[in-house]
């Protein structure tokens, strides 16, 4: 498959908390296949009207979806897209509500023992929390619905500070999600069909790796740890695994904790940020794959598998 021979449309923005970062990674995609004389153009969806319009689409062979969250992430543009049979980026239906919605994510990961941060959700009062959460000395809240970090609180584990973060997550979407803190390094392996990329390491000079240090601060590092061969085959098949139970396929980031010698998953991402800062773009790099080759394989593992 020649992706020259394609009419690409780059369907972007969407209506989620996530639009603009959608929109800046569209771009950079979109300016780097008109460079190399590909057509291509962007499809600016700003509401379930033009999400659900055939007219949006009308002229592409291949739909690249960069839109974040809601709309992009939970399968629904997918569906309509299939409905017109239209090729589209990255991971099937099944695949994107299961990795969409945080607490099923949790689900199948605990159903197959993948490791991964104890959790409960449905849970409004500090007071209804199960001993096992109350017992921790800190707590990470969070909507099961949301990508950047948006909505995520890291507190000392107390009452008052429950009730904050509580209403701070319910602000975004889905229900919230009461996580154990795991105190470790933070990693991320992006999967690139049968590529598995060398984990990246995040520092972050926030509290965490929110949405400010994600897309706004210029002191967050990112560095390739060194592993011992064997850790870091067994890394690399652990997160490879927890991404196809999930039913996740042809691309995606899957993030994680390393503590004590052990590794806690927290979630895949099934349309990761392609921005000038994003990390997909890192770890390809590392791989000797530069963005314009990055984005062809993402178009021809979707296309041919």
């Amino acid at each position: 498959m020649k992706i020259e021979n394609l009419s690409i449309g780059i369907v972007c923005g969407g209506f989620s908390n996530e639009r603009e970062i959608s929109l800046r990674g569209a771009q950079s995609i979109h300016q780097t296949l008109i460079a190399k004389n590909i057509n291509s153009r962007l499809i600016d969806i700003r509401d379930k009207n033009e999400m659900h319009d055939k007219k949006m689409y009308e002229g592409i062979d291949f739909a690249l979806v960069m839109i974040h969250g809601k709309g992009g992430e939970d399968g629904e543009v997918q569906e309509f897209l299939s409905s017109l049979n239209i090729k589209f980026s990255g991971s099937d239906i099944s695949g994107l509500k299961n990795s969409y919605d945080k607490v099923l994510t949790k689900q199948i990961w605990r159903e197959n023992k993948i490791n991964t941060p104890q959790y409960v959700s449905d849970i409004f009062d500090w007071s209804d929390l199960p001993d096992f959460l109350k017992k921790t000395s800190k707590l990470v809240i969070k909507p099961s619905k949301e990508g950047s970090s948006l909505g995520v609180s890291i507190i000392k584990n107390n009452s008052e500070n429950f009730s904050k973060a509580i209403k701070h997550a319910k602000k975004f979407e889905g229900t919230p999600i009461i996580e154990e803190f795991i105190p470790g390094r933070e990693l991320t392996i992006s999967v690139l069909g049968n590529l598995i990329c060398d984990p990246i390491e995040i520092e972050a000079q926030e509290e965490f790796y929110n949405f400010e240090a994600k897309y706004n601060r210029t002191d967050t590092s990112y560095s390739f740890p060194i592993f011992a061969e064997d850790k870091l085959a067994k890394l690399k098949k652990l997160s490879k695994n927890a991404f196809d139970l999930l039913g996740c396929d042809k691309w995606g980031r899957v993030d994680l904790i390393e503590y004590e010698d052990k590794f806690y998953f927290i979630e895949v991402n099934t349309v990761p940020g392609m921005t000038e800062t994003s990390l997909v773009p890192k770890s390809a790099e590392k791989e000797g794959l530069n963005f314009f080759e990055l984005i062809k394989k993402i178009i021809i593992d979707s296309i041919d598998n």
